[in-house]
């Protein structure tokens, strides 16, 4: 269900879906700004950052930003430090290596299994008991 947000960029209210927290005006204006960048990278492979930003105009922030969305990818042997979130260990886009992605994987698995097995199920499938709300009068029209 959509929930309702401040735009990162403009600090309007608007009714968040998914992605990055911008209202469709800044998303738009996002979008128009990667197309600037992708298509200068296109052109200029292995420019550093500081050069996209001047080109383009597009704050260095935001192509961190695209970095990290992997939209966009380090070079090898670029200046550029993107770095794994948890270890550290220097990566080329994202947030986390993959090494740490499937060790963040396996560990969110494992506490699903804890979870069920908590609960004292073997599927999923959850029933008015194991929590403290439910919808009562869901038969009725």
């Amino acid at each position: 269900m959509p929930e309702i947000k401040y735009c990162k960029e403009c600090r309007r209210i608007f009714q968040y879906e998914s992605g990055p927290v911008l209202c469709s005006f800044c998303r738009k204006k996002d979008d128009e700004e990667f197309e600037k960048v992708r298509v200068f990278l296109r052109d200029f492979p292995g420019a550093t950052m500081q050069e996209v930003s001047n080109v383009t105009g597009v704050s260095p922030s935001k192509i961190h930003r695209w970095l990290k969305e992997e939209r966009l990818e380090v070079v090898e042997g670029s200046p550029v430090a993107l770095n794994c979130e948890k270890c550290g260990v220097r990566i080329r886009s994202g947030r986390f290596c993959v090494e740490c992605s499937k060790s963040l994987a396996k560990e969110m698995l494992q506490a699903r299994n804890d979870l069920q097995h908590h609960l004292g199920r073997g599927s999923s499938a959850f029933d008015k008991n194991n929590f403290g709300l439910y919808y009562k009068h869901k038969n009725e029209r």
